[in-house]
C-alpha cells in the first residue's frame, strides 16, 4: 500500500514536471524571433525594415555573429561597418542569443533575415528567410523628378559629389557645388533608377 503511494506520488510529480515544461515551451515558441545574419547587419537597412514594420516580430542577433563582428573591429578588418553593425544591434534594442546563427534559428525554429547568398542553403535545412534586398524598397519614399532632396554624408570630387539619402538610396550630385564642403547638401532630382531591391538617384545643385 505504501509502496503504491509512494509510485503514484512520484509518478504524479513527474506529470506535473511534464506539464510545466511544456507550457514554458510553448511560451518560448510564441515568441516571433527573426534571427538577424551578419550579412543583413552589415548590409545596415534591416533597422528600418523593422522600424516601419514591413518584418514584424522580435530581432535576435547570435552570439557567433557577435563574437565575428568583434573580431572584425579589433583586428582592424572592417572596422567601420563593424561598428554600424553594432549601431544597428543597439538601435533595434536585439536580443543575444548563445550559440551560431543556424543554431539560434533551428533551437527556437525562427525566420533568419538576411542579405547574402546563403538562402538556399539554410532553406535546405528547413530555415524560413526573408531575403531583405528584396523588401527594402518598401521601406523607401516615393520620390519623383523635381524633388528637392537632402543628401547627407557627401563625398566631393572633381565636379560632382555622391551621398546618400536616410533610406541609404545612393545620390550622385552635379551642378553648381558649394566651395565650402558640407557634409550635406540640398539639390533637386534630375532622374531616378528604380528596380526590385535598389534605387539610385541623379541630383543637380542649383544656386
Amino acid at each position: 500500500m505504501i509502496l503504491s503511494l509512494i509510485i503514484f506520488g512520484s509518478l504524479g510529480w513527474v506529470l506535473v514536471l511534464i506539464f510545466l515544461f511544456s507550457i514554458w515551451n510553448k511560451g518560448e515558441q510564441k515568441d516571433d524571433f527573426k534571427v538577424i545574419h551578419i550579412s543583413a547587419l552589415f548590409d545596415g537597412r534591416v533597422a528600418k525594415l523593422f522600424k516601419y514594420g514591413i518584418i514584424e516580430g522580435i530581432p535576435v542577433v547570435s552570439q557567433g555573429d557577435l563574437d565575428i563582428i568583434s573580431q572584425k573591429i579589433e583586428s582592424g578588418e572592417g572596422i567601420e561597418g563593424g561598428r554600424e553593425a553594432l549601431l544597428v544591434i543597439e538601435e533595434l534594442s536585439a536580443r543575444v542569443f548563445e550559440g551560431d546563427f543556424i543554431d539560434v534559428c533551428m533551437r527556437f525554429k525562427s525566420t533568419a533575415v538576411i542579405a547574402g547568398d546563403s538562402k538556399n542553403e539554410l532553406e535546405l535545412k528547413g530555415i524560413k528567410c526573408i531575403y531583405i534586398k528584396s523588401l527594402d524598397n518598401l521601406g523607401k519614399g516615393k520620390i519623383f523628378m523635381g524633388d528637392k532632396i537632402h543628401v547627407r554624408d557627401v563625398k566631393y570630387g572633381y565636379s560632382r559629389a555622391s551621398g546618400i539619402l536616410d533610406d541609404g538610396t545612393i545620390v550622385e550630385i552635379e551642378g553648381k557645388l558649394p566651395r565650402k564642403k558640407t557634409l550635406t547638401l540640398d539639390c533637386y532630382v534630375e532622374a531616378i533608377v528604380e528596380g526590385d531591391t535598389f534605387r539610385k538617384i541623379w541630383g543637380r545643385c542649383k544656386e
